[in-house]
């Protein structure tokens, strides 16, 4: 009897070691201040040849939503000229830099040099393509976001 206590004893405390909190496994440190969600005030894009050539189009009455989530995640959705646009993929960050891995409508990777005003304003600066001149193909171009925190 004596030793069917102890075998009992000795599984009971297997099974409480195996129920341990594991690592923690949360958010990256890094991607914490950029989790929530973001509006544009402004999104201008800048031909790489040319600064003579450039757009805002949050001024010309678009919008753009940015969902980031604390596993990194992020959902994009620019709306412009009466035409949406939605982006899916994860960050990841460097001490000076974000980049938005999209995985969805094509996979792609752009860096963006970042800087938090507050907690409450994002500036993201990086390359990216978009068709300034509508001819149906993608340009260099050079973009600038202003995101406030929703």
């Amino acid at each position: 009897m004596r030793t069917r206590i102890i075998k009992g004893l000795s599984l009971l405390s297997l099974s409480f070691l195996g129920c341990g909190d594991p690592v923690p496994t949360g958010p990256d440190p890094l991607i914490e201040p950029f989790v929530g969600n973001w509006a544009a005030t402004a999104f201008v894009l800048t031909s790489s040849v040319s600064d003579q050539v450039s757009i805002d189009l949050i001024q010309l009455g678009g919008t753009f939503d940015l969902n980031i989530q604390p596993s990194g995640s992020y959902t994009a959705i620019l709306v412009y000229a009466g035409l949406g646009q939605t982006e899916i993929g994860t960050i990841s960050v460097t001490a000076t830099t974000v980049a938005l891995n999209r995985e969805f409508p094509t996979r792609k990777n752009e860096v963006s040099a970042y800087q938090f005003v507050g907690d409450t304003v994002l500036i993201l600066d990086g390359d990216t393509e978009f068709d300034l001149d509508f001819d149906g193909q993608a340009d260099p171009t050079l973009a600038h976001f202003e995101l406030l925190r929703k």
